[in-house]
């Protein structure tokens, strides 16, 4: 047993994993969500999306508004009438949580088209970067517990995707 024990460490000790020199991480995430082209994106989307918040926004007021009433005016209306609104504000959270729903979903296909876009751009930093640092083994930082700051690379690539046209 202790011999099959040695002999993997023997292994493991030449792999090429073990034989790296020059080993960085990088967070893609990050880079991507901090480089110039996504705080453009966050920009535009803001003011592509804002009509469609503001909707929302004026429907959600509009709801806390009549559920507002309906306790106010509660003791005086009939059962009939208190149904009625109650059946108003319902349909009318409804329709809050389908626009809600739609806009989470285009707003994550935007997102995801830009980042489609993005994603050759990091690829190509994360490359010209690891080959100028002669980094033999590049591994994305959620892959490891620990790691030195000095061996992140995520700032150097950031800056080479803003440099990227």
């Amino acid at each position: 047993m202790k011999s099959i024990k040695l002999a993997f460490i023997a292994l493991l000790l030449m792999s090429p994993l073990a034989q790296a020199q020059k080993i960085a991480v990088v967070d893609s995430e990050m880079a991507v969500l901090e480089s110039d082209a996504a705080k453009k994106y966050a920009k535009e989307a803001e003011k592509l999306f804002a009509p469609k918040i503001k909707l929302l926004k004026s429907l959600q007021d509009e709801i806390k508004g009549l559920e507002q009433k309906l306790q106010k005016d509660g003791p005086t209306l009939t059962d009939g009438q208190r149904e009625n609104r109650q059946l108003e504000i319902k349909r009318k959270f409804e329709d809050l949580q389908l626009q809600d729903r739609q806009l989470r979903g285009e707003k994550a296909r935007s997102d995801q088209a830009e980042l489609g876009k993005m994603r050759p751009k990091l690829e190509k930093a994360i490359d010209e970067v690891s080959k100028e640092q002669n980094y033999d083994l590049v591994l994305e930082r959620g892959a490891a517990r620990f790691v030195k700051p000095e061996l992140d690379i995520t700032r150097k690539v950031i800056e080479r995707m803003n440099k990227l046209k």
